[in-house]
């Protein structure tokens, strides 16, 4: 895993947040295919909670630990059931800015 890979990924979260609300079309730095998905979870009123962004195909992607939830973004509340949340979100192998 190579910071370059991880930092595609963050390029993946701009274009994300950019294109709010629409759902863009996003291609995978790791295997190419037009499969990334994203899903915010955290807390409703205060706008803050975390970011998963991964792709469908390779399941491969990044996990931000601490960001604030745009207002036209879709997102789950900290209060929903660990099964919801695994429902929306699938495990994925964790991409890191260095190599591990």
């Amino acid at each position: 895993m190579s910071k370059g890979l991880f930092n595609d990924w963050l390029n993946l979260v701009k274009d994300i947040v950019n294109e709010l609300p629409k759902k863009p079309a996003l291609i995978c730095p790791k295997c190419g295919y037009a499969s990334v998905d994203y899903q915010y979870v955290g807390d409703l009123e205060t706008k803050i909670g975390y970011l998963d962004v991964w792709c469908n195909d390779c399941l491969n992607g990044i996990h931000i630990s601490r960001t604030k939830i745009p207002e036209t973004a879709n997102a789950l509340s900290f209060d929903s059931s660990p099964e919801e949340i695994r429902k929306r979100i699938p495990s994925f192998v964790q991409i890191f800015p260095i190599e591990k």
